[in-house]
C-alpha cells in the first residue's frame, strides 16, 4: 500500500472509531498515557508536542502536569481530535491546542518544543526513523522525547482467538503494527539511529479484569481491529461475534476475563550539542 493509501485507510479507520474510543474498556489508554506523561519529567513550564494524539490521553496528562506551559496535539483523525477538544473542555483545561495534521505536513519550527511524545504512534509510520527523526527535529536540544507501544503479547491470549476466528471468514490480516517496536531493544536501536540519547526504556503493566465479553468486543469495535470487522457482511460479523463469544467466555474466572496489557514506555533527550537533525 502506498504512503497516502495508508494514510487514508488509517485515518479512515480512527475517524469511525473516534466515538467509543474512551470507553472504559479501553481504559489501559489512560493509565498509559499518565505513566508516559509521568516519565517525561516535566517541570511545568514547558512546551510540549504530542504526535498522533488521538483522543487526547497523553495531550491530557501533560496539560495537567503543565501550570504554565502548553501542548500542541497533532492528529490525522479529525474525530479523534473532536473527542480531545471535548474532554480538554469538560477538565477545563486551557493550556493545550489540537490540530488536524500529519506529521510530514506539520511545521512548527526546528527547536519550537521543550519535549515530544507519541503514545503508541510511531509503530503505525512506515518509516519510524525517519519519523523519530522528524519528531525530534521540532524539540530544542536537551529536551524530551517521549513514546509508548505495546509488547508482542498484548491482548493475549484474546487477541489470538481474534485472529485466528476472523481469518476463516478470509480476511486477510496484515502485519501487526506494534510488533515493529514491541521489545526494549528495538525501542533503544531506534533512538540510536536518531542519535537521541540517555534512554530510559520501563515495561508497565497496564490489563485488568474485563467484566464480559462485551467489553472485550468494545476492544475490538474501537480501535484498529475495526478495520478487519468492516470487512464482513452484516450477517457474517453477526455469527462471527456469536462464535468469538463462546470462545472469549470460555477464558473468564470469577474475577473476570484478563486483558494483558504490558506497555513499554522509552523517554531521552535530544543532545544538548546536538548537530543539526536532517
Amino acid at each position: 500500500m502506498d504512503p497516502n493509501s495508508r494514510k487514508y485507510k488509517l485515518k479512515e479507520t480512527f475517524d469511525a472509531a473516534s466515538a467509543g474510543y474512551d470507553t472504559p474498556a479501553l481504559r489501559f489508554f489512560v493509565h498509559a498515557a499518565d505513566q508516559l506523561a509521568g516519565r517525561m519529567q516535566l517541570a511545568g513550564d514547558e512546551r510540549i508536542l504530542d504526535v498522533a494524539c488521538g483522543t487526547g490521553a497523553v495531550s491530557l496528562a501533560c496539560a495537567e502536569r503543565l501550570g504554565a506551559g502548553w501542548v500542541t496535539g497533532i492528529d490525522l483523525s479529525e474525530g479523534m481530535l473532536e473527542q480531545a477538544r471535548a474532554k480538554a473542555a469538560a477538565r477545563q483545561l486551557g493550556n493545550l491546542s489540537f490540530h488536524c495534521t500529519d506529521l510530514e505536513s506539520m511545521d512548527f519550527g526546528a527547536d519550537a518544543f521543550d519535549g515530544a511524545c507519541c503514545g503508541f504512534g510511531v509503530f503505525f509510520l512506515p518509516d519510524m526513523e525517519a519519523a523519530l527523526r522528524t519528531i525530534a527535529r521540532h524539540v530544542r536540544p536537551g529536551g524530551a522525547i517521549g513514546i509508548s507501544s505495546f509488547t508482542g503479547a498484548v491482548m493475549e491470549p484474546l487477541s489470538s482467538a481474534f485472529v485466528d476466528r476472523i481469518q476463516t471468514y478470509g480476511v486477510e490480516i496484515p502485519p501487526l503494527s506494534w510488533k515493529r517496536l514491541d521489545d526494549a531493544p528495538k525501542h533503544r536501536a531506534l533512538y540510536a539511529a536518531c542519535g537521541i540519547e540517555a534512554v530510559e526504556t520501563h515495561a508497565v503493566q497496564a490489563g485488568y479484569h474485563l467484566a464480559s465479553f462485551d467489553e472485550w468486543w468494545d476492544i475490538l469495535w474501537f480501535s484498529g481491529f475495526r478495520g478487519l470487522l468492516n470487512q464482513l457482511s452484516a450477517a457474517e460479523l453477526a455469527q462471527f461475534r456469536q462464535d468469538h463469544r463462546a470462545e472469549i467466555e470460555d477464558r473468564a474466572t470469577d474475577q473476570g476475563i484478563w486483558l494483558d496489557v504490558e506497555v513499554l514506555i522509552s523517554v531521552g533527550r535530544r543532545p544538548e550539542a546536538a548537530p543539526a537533525l536532517k
